[in-house]
């Protein structure tokens, strides 16, 4: 897929609309080779990559029900405005709108600024500091002159901090936040649940069920939810912290479906589940995530279950 651009000799910012463009370009997900070629050449010329980042952050702005603003665009114009460029926006509203529509992921896309597939993926932030992101993550980047946010907006990603007394550094993850105070540490999010390792230092934590900061240290773990406060759990070994990171999947007493879907994030094809396997032991083992179709075959002997293999990569794991 490649984008279209309008022609018309009488567009207002032909730069502009070429940005809107390569926004729906992007969030479609049918990303070719010669696409993302063209797109880098394009962002490469002046001007472009400051009209791309402020159309992509207009996007940004319509939060997870896009249609209102897109209609408000539509049917209420600025005053002084064309009604040409109103018809051009509204297009392009429902052109995105359809696309997160029809690709789940399309306003991931648009969100992040890095995103990890099916391996781990080391991000230099502009500050030196470092984020690693684990497979099938992604995050946004908020730094501006007063402080250093961090959006972990899908999977797990740990965090090596540059020391920096003027900026604080923070992650928001699900309703709470994880704040460093000098550290390296872990954040992943499980749907609506959010938890946090401490590898090195200290960070505090909270989010809106509770009064205060909950603090930790090395080897100390919390977690909270959309509709529970901060829980400590369990403290670990600090070389466990993050051992993903070195190519190694730990598993503790966890669930069999949880345990095929954290192997299934290093697969480069979708892994499902058929049948209710809720009532099997939980699975504790130390699995290579650098070598995914061996590990799936080893969780599933370790479970009693079989992995059948179908075309463009499928996985089922059954009885």
């Amino acid at each position: 897929m490649s984008p279209h651009f309008p022609t018309s000799a009488h567009a207002d910012d032909p730069v502009a609309e070429q940005a809107r463009a390569w926004v729906v370009f992007l969030a479609s997900g049918e990303h070719s080779d010669a696409g993302m070629q063209a797109f880098e050449h394009w962002l490469a010329q002046p001007a472009h990559r400051r009209a791309f980042e402020h159309e992509r952050r207009l996007w940004r702005s319509l939060g997870p029900s896009p249609l209102a603003p897109a209609t408000a665009v539509a049917s209420s114009p600025a005053a002084g405005r064309p009604r040409r460029r109103n018809l051009r926006w509204a297009a392009a509203a429902a052109a995105v709108v359809a696309l997160l529509v029809a690709w789940p992921d399309a306003w991931l896309r648009l969100q992040a600024d890095h995103r990890s597939n099916h391996h781990v993926q080391v991000v230099q932030l502009p500050d030196g500091s470092r984020a690693v992101l684990d497979a099938d993550s992604a995050i946004a980047v908020r730094f501006d002159a007063h402080a250093r946010r961090i959006q972990l907006l899908r999977g797990r990603a740990w965090f090596e901090v540059t020391a920096d007394a003027q900026r604080r550094f923070s992650v928001a993850a699900g309703n709470g936040v994880v704040e460093d105070i000098s550290t390296a540490f872990t954040v992943a999010r499980h749907g609506d649940t959010v938890e946090t390792e401490v590898g090195q230092g200290c960070v505090r934590v909270a989010n809106p069920m509770d009064g205060g900061w909950t603090y930790l240290q090395v080897g100390q773990r919390a977690m909270y939810g959309a509709h529970s406060g901060v829980t400590r759990l369990a403290d670990v070994a600090a070389d466990r912290v993050g051992a993903w990171r070195q190519g190694e999947l730990l598993l503790d007493e966890a669930t069999v479906v949880d345990a095929v879907r954290d192997v299934g994030r290093y697969r480069r094809g979708p892994t499902f589940v058929r049948g209710d396997l809720s009532g099997l032991p939980a699975v504790s083992a130390a699995l290579r995530i650098d070598q995914p179709e061996q590990a799936l075959d080893a969780l599933a002997a370790t479970a009693g279950l079989q992995v059948t293999r179908l075309p463009l990569g499928v996985a089922i794991v059954h009885r």
